[in-house]
């Protein structure tokens, strides 16, 4: 159970929630140093960040591995921004659930099968 605590603890301390902004087809808004989530062609959706624009092509970081892309190429474009409102919701959700699984520990002193109604 203290297994439990700690792990959600963690997840309080990584936590953040992204929200997307769409761009428009054949748009050259992208920006240097930017998160985006780009589909090319029939692929799924990749997270990347822009490293260098020009005119054809953008390229960009994907899991440590640089790229060069066909602006072309590219099906769906979407900005990556960190959204305070769902990141502090979802933070203090798991602050709360924290709280709950901590005290659910204390209550049963941490060492036993928890609360047994009924059962002699």
């Amino acid at each position: 159970m203290k297994n439990i605590v700690l792990f959600l603890a963690i997840i309080l301390l990584f936590d953040s929630c992204y929200s997307y902004k769409k761009l428009e087809f054949g748009s050259n808004d992208y920006l240097i140093g930017e998160k985006y989530e780009i589909k090319v062609g029939n692929r799924k959706s990749e997270k990347v960040t822009i490293k260098e624009v020009t005119d054809s092509t953008i390229v960009v970081i994907q899991r440590k591995n640089e790229i060069i892309l066909q602006k072309s190429m590219i099906t769906e474009a979407k900005l990556m921004k960190i959204s305070p409102g769902k990141t502090i919701l979802v933070s203090v959700a798991t602050l709360g659930l924290v709280i709950v699984v901590a005290g659910i520990i204390s209550f049963t002193g941490g060492n036993g099968p928890g609360l047994t109604f009924g059962v002699n």
